[in-house]
């Protein structure tokens, strides 16, 4: 038999009590068991999250990026199935229920409210404060989380339908819809009010859990910041009052500015000193040319004491000038102050060069030189050079003092610059940190307002009051549970099945012993009125006389009697049984058989076609050769009138067997049935037989094999079948174009 679909199918049609049996227990006990199935209610919430499309402040960045966004409705839900906000839940909803001094069929219905009233402890009743939800969910907080042993604890913690943590959140449906920003809540409870109530709850809690989380995220982010700009604050500002009052102990209004004007002073200073030391060695050269020129007596006149008083303090005067007018001052008052005094010392220089002049007239008188060159015009030079020779020497020597102090004006301010260089690099870098960090709390500022905006969760659909409740699951779990009877003992028989040992078909008898099947033989029964056995068992014993029919043609001697031996492993296989139909059926073809069997039975057939030789069973069996030596009587005189003799002997397993003639058969024939195992006491039994005899490979006749395995002999069996049995079979077997005829 193949394993097509057919052989499952009339696999399980055997089994067909137990295919509807089994399922229509099972959904019997469900339907039995699920009667006082409680009928559940179901409210749905809807939110509008803005995590993918919704406003953002930050308006340069507007791409989308999906897999934040995916993460982000992860946390979301997450954080409505978290332990704690289902926590908050349950003690709300318990708190809401405890206030009321009676049922209210809008927050829970008057058994839920009754048996809760019964069950909670006194003490727990004590904590209520009337009308008053949020104080007394606080007193129910503090006492839950006094100890773990207390009524609340156990209430949240444990499985009460309506208030324990794990019975909520697996009441909790989540779903995102699509892409888009929307959330449904749903949730289902045995009472309508509390179904609606506690999805309202819940929506509360998250959407303020939500806020919290984000804007706590953000808050701290801006204090920080807030932090470090003020510790910024301060040391830029201390690092500015450092350089102030640098610039006040050091007189500095502007460095670079004071530095450039005095590198531009001190620049204009010595040109102006070139010039002055140029003239002064000009007029001390032209003032000792022209003293070369006076006569003695001449030089004499003008080097008196009156004339030397009178330049030394033309000398005093110029000097004091030449202070007064090369000062590096700034204060205005001061260099007015000077100018004034500069002006009084000029009219007295004026004066004594004119009182110098009027005794340098009076002293001498107008004559020639050895040269023909006036005295007075010497005079007039000599005078003028010496006054000039005299200023000049004054403005140097102020000049000197001047660039002193200009060498210690340089040595000053070289120190500070280095001085002033680092205090600025210091504002420089605290004025950049201030900048950064402002920068950053901007930003940080911008960021907390975009995370308000997005955490402003708005819940666009409200849960509703369900009125009807879902449909009932019953029907579906007694569906289910008649198709899981029928699988599992459809799984079942197909295993056992697959797993049979037995040897049921020829295919399998072939592999099992390693001989090959020369004819089966069906169980014949009476358990169907469709089919007919009569055919079968005809077409069967048809099969095994037809191959011995065969054989006697393949005899060599045609005049001697074609011997078989039919033999077993174990008792009880069918010899007798395979031996009476096929002795009938010879003798129905008119041969002479002679039957040598150790079983005394009457097979009630005619003497004229059949004789029988009965023989017991003894160790002797073992010594026999022939088959005239089973005829102790001797009434068998010429064997040659047998067109055939079937001997049969016992199992040789148990019992023994004639080695000497199982070598002279012609045919042995191994009986077996096809609803037993082969053995390795069998396999070890058929080896010793083919060990011991050196006749023909036996060859198996299968005893009892299944009605259906005969269609390898018969084709399609002989039985009624109705046109849908018909299309049926031809659909299982893939055959929808099959005709009977050619026609």
């Amino acid at each position: 038999m193949k394993f097509n679909l057919l052989f499952f199918v009339r696999l399980l049609l055997r089994h067909i009590g137990l295919l509807i049996g089994v399922p229509v227990i099972l959904a019997s006990m469900v339907f039995y068991l699920t009667r006082n199935e409680p009928k559940v209610y179901n409210s749905k919430a809807r939110v509008y999250t803005g995590i993918a499309t919704g406003s953002n402040i930050e308006l340069e960045n507007t791409k989308i990026d999906f897999r934040a966004t995916n993460t982000a409705y992860d946390n979301l839900l997450n954080l409505i199935k978290a332990r704690t906000t289902i926590e908050i839940v349950g003690l709300k909803l318990f708190a809401q229920h405890m206030v009321l001094d009676s049922a209210d069929v809008k927050i829970i219905s008057f058994q839920k409210y009754n048996n809760l009233m019964e069950m909670v402890p006194t003490e727990v009743k004590e904590l209520v404060v009337k009308g008053d939800v949020a104080g007394t969910y606080q007193n129910f907080l503090a006492l839950k989380e006094s100890d773990h042993t207390n009524f609340i604890y156990k209430l949240i913690n444990l499985d009460h339908p309506d208030y324990s943590i794990d019975k909520i959140s697996g009441k909790v449906g989540l779903r995102r819809i699509s892409n888009s920003d929307f959330v449904d809540i749903e949730y289902e409870s045995e009472d309508a009010a509390i179904c609606q109530n506690t999805l309202l709850i819940l929506c509360e809690v998250f959407v303020q859990l939500n806020a919290d989380i984000k804007v706590n995220q953000s808050d701290a982010v801006v204090k920080y910041f807030e932090r470090q700009l003020g510790a910024s604050t301060i040391d830029l500002k201390g690092a500015e009052d450092e350089l102030l009052q640098f610039n006040q102990s050091n007189n500095i209004i502007n460095y670079y500015e004071q530095t450039k004007h005095i590198a531009a002073e001190k620049e204009e200073f010595e040109i102006k000193y070139l010039e002055v030391f140029r003239k002064f060695n000009a007029a001390g050269a032209v003032l000792g040319v022209l003293e070369s020129k006076l006569e003695a007596h001449e030089l004499k006149r003008v080097s008196s004491e009156k004339i030397m008083n009178l330049r030394k303090e033309l000398s005093t005067l110029s000097y004091d000038v030449s202070m007064l007018t090369l000062g590096i001052d700034s204060d205005s008052t001061l260099q007015d102050q000077k100018t004034k005094e500069a002006e009084d010392k000029m009219r007295q220089i004026t004066a004594i060069e004119n009182e110098l002049a009027r005794n340098i007239d009076t002293i001498y008188k107008t004559d020639y030189d050895t040269k023909s060159l006036a005295a007075t015009s010497v005079l007039s030079d000599w005078l003028m050079k010496t006054i000039e020779y005299e200023g000049m020497k004054a403005q140097l020597e102020v000049m000197d003092k001047k660039r002193e102090e200009f060498k210690k004006l340089y040595q000053e301010f070289s120190p500070l610059g280095a001085t002033m260089k680092r205090l600025e690099r210091k504002i420089d870098i605290a004025e950049r940190e201030y900048l950064s960090l402002l920068h950053s709390l901007g930003l940080a500022k911008l960021r907390q307002q975009n995370v308000e905006l997005k955490s402003n969760i708005k819940l666009t659909e409200t849960p509703f009051f369900p009125i009807s409740p879902k449909p009932s699951k019953r029907i579906f779990l007694v569906i289910v549970a008649g198709l899981a009877g029928f699988i599992l003992v459809a799984a079942t028989v197909l295993v056992l099945e697959l797993l049979d040992g037995n040897i049921n078909t020829a295919t399998r008898a072939e592999d099992k012993i390693g001989l090959k099947v020369s004819s089966i033989f069906p169980v014949i029964g009476n358990t169907s009125s469709k089919i007919n056995y009569d055919y079968l068992k005809n077409k069967a014993v048809n099969a095994i006389s037809r191959n011995i029919i065969l054989n006697r043609f393949k005899k060599d001697k045609e005049t001697e009697p074609v011997v078989n031996m039919l033999f077993s492993t174990q008792e009880t296989e069918g010899k007798t049984f395979i031996c009476r139909h096929l002795l009938a059926k010879l003798c129905e073809l008119d041969y002479n058989v002679l039957h040598i069997t150790y079983d005394s039975a009457d097979l009630s057939l005619a003497p004229k076609c059949y004789q029988k030789i009965v023989y017991p069973i003894s160790d002797q069996l073992y010594k026999i050769s022939s088959v005239k030596e089973f005829d102790h009587s001797g009434t068998i005189e010429n064997y040659s009138i047998f067109d055939f003799i079937l001997l049969e002997i016992p199992g040789i397993i148990k019992n023994p067997f004639p080695v000497k003639l199982a070598s002279t058969m012609d045919y042995t024939f191994l009986v077996t049935r096809a609803n037993r195992a082969w053995s390795e006491a069998d396999k070890n039994a058929l080896n010793l037989f083919n060990e011991a005899t050196t006749g023909p490979e036996p060859t198996i006749i299968l005893n009892g094999v299944k009605v259906l395995e005969m269609e390898t002999v018969v084709g399609d069996l002989p039985k009624k079948r109705s046109l849908v049995r018909r299309w049926a079979k031809k659909a299982v077997q893939f055959r929808f174009f099959t005709k009977t005829s050619v026609a």
